[in-house]
């Protein structure tokens, strides 16, 4: 199953080690290429969206990244309806660092990850949410927590 990638841009861009030099269009422009450069989104799609509150918003491509400017919006707002609006949001990986944004994709079944994490993973190699291989036994917690308490 391919990923789509939910960055909030600002958020990211933010958590940094180090913020790129120049203008917010430099700083953004420094981003997006070190998105595509390091890919910790893996071979997964990915959009990254700016907040644009005034002007008319766009969307354009820097290789395999969609960059979305909004429109009289907030990119919170944006990627909320994104995730809501999806046919099968389990499909989304929501990056932020926003409470309320985390909270909302709590119950539709997207994954969130921490902007801290995403940069990490970027380290790591592309991020992955695979289910462990083994499956945990609820009797032998039981057993073990009975050893130890009792």
């Amino acid at each position: 199953m391919s990923l789509h990638y939910l960055l909030d841009g600002y958020n990211v861009l933010y958590a940094l080690p180090e913020m790129p030099a120049g203008s917010w269009e430099e700083k953004r422009d420094a981003l997006l290429r070190q998105i595509a450069r390091e890919k910790p989104h893996g071979n997964n799609q990915v959009t990254v969206i700016f907040d644009s509150r005034e002007g008319p918003g766009n969307q354009s491509r820097l290789g395999d990244l969609l960059v979305v400017y909004t429109s009289g919006e907030t990119a919170d707002d944006w990627i909320s309806q994104q995730v809501r609006s999806a046919v099968n949001p389990r499909t989304l990986v929501v990056v932020s660092d926003d409470q309320g944004l985390r909270r909302m994709v709590r119950g539709t079944g997207a994954k969130w990850l921490s902007t801290r994490e995403f940069w990490e993973k970027s380290k790591k190699g592309p991020v992955s949410f695979s289910k462990p291989e083994t499956a945990i036994d609820a009797n032998s917690i039981t057993d073990e927590f009975k050893k130890k308490w009792l």
